[in-house]
């Protein structure tokens, strides 16, 4: 089975050219069958209060789910009556198949008194693909410093290895009358991970995911460590950028995947083309037979 998957910080849907358009952000990446979103928003008054996780689902006929650990009021007084709305920044897994479960699990944040950094997470979800579960990933890390992104990198890495045994819903094969709806999910091993990292191949953060660089021998990586789906194409990590105001290379938008997926990599590919956000989309084609 051919499987796309794309990362993409949609920067809440304004592009290059300064223009707001939550369509082209979801036009950009529509050829994917699961997309892996970042800084997507809901009710903020400068996307004149839309919600874009109905809008991208709308737009690509995708099964969606959203975790946002930034939450706070947005809501209004109509005619006397409270009309609750949150204000929310976060991830989003989109799929051409259901998604049978999701987690969000909150990164930790120092408070940094004359800083602006906001509460990040990472969102889960298991996929029910036809050839077999896969769980993906979307995460968005601090934009801040390496002391800020290290101690979410520990979080985000042990959330990723227990899922294979934490992920389930609900435990047991005689649930509760008031689960008597739920279906036991599986917990497949397979999984990608990607996102807006705020970090380049060249980093620590990027080294505890996926391995140290050593220049004589290249990417040490452990048994339970990730792989590079651009690496894996063929292509240098380390020579592109997925940021479009950088001159020089600036690759820190990146997906990964367990070394079984990264075998069944065809192609990998930065849209550098689609100006709809500060980043550009990251592509990787599977041959995959689950």
């Amino acid at each position: 089975m051919r499987l796309v998957v794309a990362s993409y910080n949609i920067q809440y849907g304004l592009g290059q050219d300064g223009r707001f358009d939550i369509n082209r952000i979801a036009d950009g990446v529509a050829e994917a069958d699961i997309i892996l979103f970042q800084e997507v928003c809901q009710h903020w008054q400068r996307n004149d209060g839309k919600d874009q996780v109905a809008a991208l689902a709308e737009r690509l006929n995708r099964y969606v789910v959203f975790g946002s650990t930034f939450d706070m009021d947005a809501s209004t007084m109509e005619d006397g009556r409270v009309v609750n709305r949150r204000k929310t920044f976060g991830n989003m897994v989109a799929s051409r198949w259901p998604i049978l479960s999701s987690r969000t699990q909150t990164l930790p944040k120092y408070a940094l008194p004359d800083t602006m950094d906001v509460q990040r997470c990472v969102v889960e979800a298991v996929i029910d693909t036809p050839v077999g579960g896969l769980r993906a990933y979307s995460v968005h890390l601090s934009h801040i410093s390496t002391g800020q992104r290290l101690p979410q990198v520990d979080v985000l890495a042990d959330f990723i290895r227990r899922g294979v045994y934490d992920a389930r819903p609900f435990d047991g094969t005689a649930p509760e009358p008031w689960a008597q709806d739920c279906v036991p999910t599986p917990l497949p091993a397979p999984l990608l991970l990607g996102g807006d990292f705020n970090c380049t191949p060249a980093s620590e953060e990027y080294a505890r995911l996926c391995g140290e660089w050593v220049e004589k021998r290249g990417r040490l990586r452990r048994a339970d460590q990730l792989v590079d789906t651009y690496a894996a194409a063929g292509h240098d990590p380390f020579t592109p950028s997925t940021f479009h105001i950088k001159d020089t290379a600036f690759k820190i938008d990146h997906l990964l995947a367990t070394p079984d997926l990264a075998a069944a990599v065809t192609k990998s590919w930065i849209a550098d083309g689609v100006i709809a956000s500060d980043h550009y989309p990251v592509f990787a084609e599977f041959d995959w037979a689950g």
